[in-house]
């Protein structure tokens, strides 16, 4: 899926039509090294999270696919989380710099 209308969203999505959920951490989404220059890291992470227009893929793969693609990609690309049971999608971060958050469908851009 793409993350044209913000990568919680496209996060959610597969992970609603999969019947899963995921664990996200913050640490590992890309942010431009220049964007902390103009807001905060919270901010800068929400336009990630719920921003649009980025047309970044999102992929959800077996862990040992994903680190090879990772690999075969370089630079640019990561993996930002892990499949859990369940059915919510949580941003966790593990050095307590953001709070943990609960994703959906409702904050980032609706078409209708």
């Amino acid at each position: 899926m793409d993350s044209s209308d913000g990568l919680a969203d496209a996060i959610v999505q597969i992970c609603r039509a999969s019947c899963v959920g995921a664990e996200i951490d913050p640490n590992r989404i890309t942010l431009p090294p220049s964007l902390s220059k103009l807001v905060s890291p919270e901010q800068a992470l929400d336009w990630a999270l719920y921003g649009g227009e980025d047309f970044e893929l999102v992929l959800c793969l077996p862990t040992e696919a994903a680190e090879e693609l990772v690999a075969q990609l370089g630079e640019g690309a990561a993996v930002i989380g892990k499949i859990t049971s369940g059915n919510q999608v949580w941003l966790k971060d593990k050095t307590g710099t953001y709070a943990d958050q609960l994703l959906s469908l409702n904050k980032g851009f609706q078409h209708f």
